[in-house]
Parts: structure tokens; C-alpha cells; sequence
């Protein structure tokens, strides 16, 4: 895939201006939209590739995977998790499947303790916002950690994946 940053002409950042993103992708809808326009091959695929990229853009997570791979220099698909880190995911797994789904004090219990820990990532992402230029290798255990928090968030909602 492309760099979608560069798709919809901006700078790279953690901290875009979605107005302009949005503007950008309606302008390039406008043209290329099959349901707005006659469109050719080219012209549906390049509508297509604004309806992923902006999707990436929009949502945090991606865009910080996104800004990941523009940006960085630093291989973040390596684990760089700390060990104490992996010990409290550890223990959070645990707790997950030890839970008796059907009491509810229980399950609100682990559920908290995962709130606890994506507020706290919630936080962190703020603080990497603000920032001109985010320590990439930082950047880097942050996502790691979110993917390893969703993973969690996957499991204590009851979804497996494939």
C-alpha cells in the first residue's frame, strides 16, 4: 500500500488536520467515484485506495502503524515489550481466562483492569501528539503494546481469531 500520507498531501504526523484530510477526500471522490462521476479502471482504483487510506488516517491506531512505517527507522514489528509489561499482560490473560463469564462482579473486575491499561495508553498516544517529532522506538513499543492490549480486549469479549 501506498503512503497514504502522501495520497492526500500531508506531512506526516501523529496529529493531522482531519478537516483537511476530509476535504482532500471528498475532492478526489468527487472526481473519481464511480457513483459521481464516469469513471474509468484507473479512476474507480484510485477511489478505492482513498477509501483505505483515509480509513487508515482516521482511525489512531492505523495511522500510528502507518506513521510507523513512513517515518521510522526502527523495526517495530521486533518485540521490544518490557519484561514487566509482559508479566501484567501475562497476569491480565490469566485473569481473562480464569474469569467466570457468568458472575458479572467478575467479569467488571477484569474489565476494569483492561479500561485501566488503554487509558492509559489513551494518555500516552496525547502525549506522542503533542510532540513535533515522537521518539520512534517509543512510538513503536506503544503499538506494540496496543496490539497486544486488543488481542486481550478480543479474548475477554469472546472473539477468536483465525
Amino acid at each position: 500500500m501506498s503512503n497514504p500520507f502522501a495520497f492526500f498531501g500531508l506531512t506526516p504526523s501523529l496529529n493531522i488536520d482531519e478537516k483537511a484530510l476530509r476535504k482532500s477526500y471528498l475532492d478526489i471522490q468527487r472526481g473519481a467515484h464511480p457513483d459521481l462521476a464516469v469513471a474509468d479502471q484507473h479512476e474507480i482504483e484510485i477511489s478505492e485506495l482513498a477509501n483505505a487510506h483515509y480509513q487508515v488516517l482516521m482511525n489512531p491506531q492505523t495511522r500510528v502503524r502507518t506513521y510507523l512505517n513512513v517515518v521510522g527507522t526502527v523495526n517495530w514489528n521486533d518485540n521490544q515489550l518490557p519484561g514487566n509489561f509482559l508479566m501484567e499482560m501475562m497476569d491480565l490473560s490469566d485473569a481473562i481466562e480464569e474469569m467466570d463469564r457468568s458472575d458479572v462482579e467478575s467479569m467488571n473486575e477484569v474489565e476494569s483492569q483492561l479500561d485501566t491499561y488503554f487509558a492509559a495508553l489513551n494518555q500516552e498516544l496525547i502525549e506522542f501528539q503533542h510532540q513535533p517529532a515522537p521518539d520512534i522506538s517509543m512510538l513503536g513499543l506503544w503499538y506494540q503494546k496496543s496490539q497486544y492490549l486488543n488481542r486481550l480486549r478480543k479474548n475477554f469479549d469472546g472473539i477468536t481469531e483465525i
